[in-house]
């Protein structure tokens, strides 16, 4: 039977390879784009973990796998695939002498065929071909078939929708969070994410139609680019903006991690430029661990594409405030608290003080009550009342002055502030102290 038999020829059908040798990667390319044009190779993965990744983002129909791989295996791939994605894509798995138990085991699994390597030529990777094609057309009848491409883009849009969530805080509930992921087809069982936030430089006067063609082209290839360098999820934003979210584990070196992330946004750059005439600008988050907090990796990224200049197009939040990520943040939390004491007669508004430091709002209100364990108004508010009761003893003020000369609204507003704090009024505290005294 002929491949064409098995097929739908108005299409190509995708094949995702998976395996950890380089050779066999580019071997099964070659013969697949020149004796296979019904077939193309849409990506390709040297271990299980980024395959399963790829399966989640190129949705391809056939994945041609090796069994023994690092990270994850090719079976245990086999394995989390069906689990997640159901019977697609089909599986032909890759093997040695060797591993021919493993092989058959993987049927079991619904594989469709495996191959092995030494004995890899062109007849036995069509018979395989033929296996897989016959199987795509038995479940394409029985209406499991892969999303095809308006579905495809519906699905997209939907994981642009909750990435734009994830990057802006929006959703809090943990529990919320990974069942809308889980709704989403997309996997945050990483220990560590780094946020990249790129701008597009364009000239003043450009109209909007060449402007979204840049956009969308420029977007493309970085991405491809950035993909050649470590996985990550593209995020769209407006028509200048967009932002990457890098993920890996912890058995990669985050200095590593983010020397190589700058060295795929430096090639980038260079490739936009050459060819769109178009200069880019990133800015790089540093490191979290927990899925909830990559808004705080974004909001950081943004602080740091502020900073960028024509002459230094890349810039690192810790390079920012520091080289050492914790001790750069603990230097700074100090020296905003440090500026909130010493100007406690103004309104110390959190978007006025976050400006100072040239930080964002929301990543200031995040990052001191992560450090502090007490949100920013609350210690605004109980430094505010401290000086206050000073100035009603010592000073013997009146409440109205003592909450003008601190940039209370009014005196109402003090003295419910001044409860919340203190449990009492200002006069009941007042008038305790003045009996103590006497």
């Amino acid at each position: 039977m002929r491949i064409k038999d098995w097929i739908n020829m108005s299409e190509r059908y995708r094949i995702l390879i998976a395996d950890d040798e380089p050779l066999v990667q580019i071997g099964l390319k070659s013969m697949l784009d020149r004796d296979f044009p019904e077939f193309e190779a849409c990506g390709s993965a040297s271990n299980g973990r980024d395959a399963l990744k790829l399966i989640e983002e190129k949705q391809p129909d056939i994945v041609i796998s090796d069994i023994r791989m690092p990270v994850m295996t090719g079976l245990q791939l086999l394995e989390e695939s069906r689990r997640r994605f159901g019977s697609l894509p089909v599986f032909i798995m890759l093997t040695a002498y060797e591993d021919f138990n493993m092989a058959r085991s993987a049927f079991s699994n619904e594989a469709v065929d495996y191959l092995v390597k030494i004995e890899l030529s062109k007849d036995n990777l069509k018979k395989a071909l033929e296996h897989a094609a016959r199987r795509l057309g038995e479940l394409r009848e029985a209406g499991k078939e892969t999303p095809r491409e308006d579905e495809q883009k519906t699905i997209e849009e939907f994981r642009q929708n909750f990435a734009i969530k994830v990057l802006n805080n929006l959703i809090t509930d943990r529990e919320a969070f990974f069942a809308q992921a889980a709704e989403n087809k997309m996997d945050f069982s990483y220990s560590r994410y780094i946020a990249v936030y790129g701008c597009l430089c364009t000239g003043a006067g450009i109209d909007d139609g060449k402007l979204l063609t840049l956009y969308s082209s420029t977007m493309a290839m970085t991405k491809e680019i950035l993909g050649k360098y470590s996985p990550s999820l593209a995020v769209s934003g407006d028509p200048k903006h967009f932002a990457f979210i890098f993920y890996f584990n912890e058995d990669e070196a985050i200095a590593d991690k983010m020397n190589l992330i700058r060295d795929g946004i430096e090639n980038a750059i260079d490739m936009i430029d050459s060819y769109f005439n178009v200069k880019l600008r990133f800015g790089i988050g540093t490191a979290v661990s927990d899925p909830l907090d990559i808004h705080t990796t974004f909001e950081e990224a943004k602080t740091a594409l502020e900073k960028t200049s024509p002459n230094e197009p890349v810039r690192l939040f810790s390079h920012i405030v520091g080289a050492n990520r914790r001790s750069g943040k603990d230097k700074l939390i100090a020296s905003i608290q440090e500026y909130i004491d010493s100007n406690l007669d103004g309104k110390l508004q959190l978007t006025e003080v976050a400006e100072v430091f040239g930080l964002s709002g929301a990543y200031l209100s995040s990052i001191f009550k992560k450090n502090t364990e007490v949100g920013f108004s609350e210690y605004v508010y109980t430094k505010k009342i401290e000086k206050a009761k000073e100035m009603l003893l010592n000073q013997d003020m009146k409440i109205y002055e003592a909450a003008d000369a601190l940039s209370f609204e009014s005196a109402y507003y003090f003295s419910k502030v001044f409860k919340k704090v203190e449990g009492v009024s200002p006069r009941e505290w007042l008038n305790s102290k003045m009996k103590g005294l006497s």
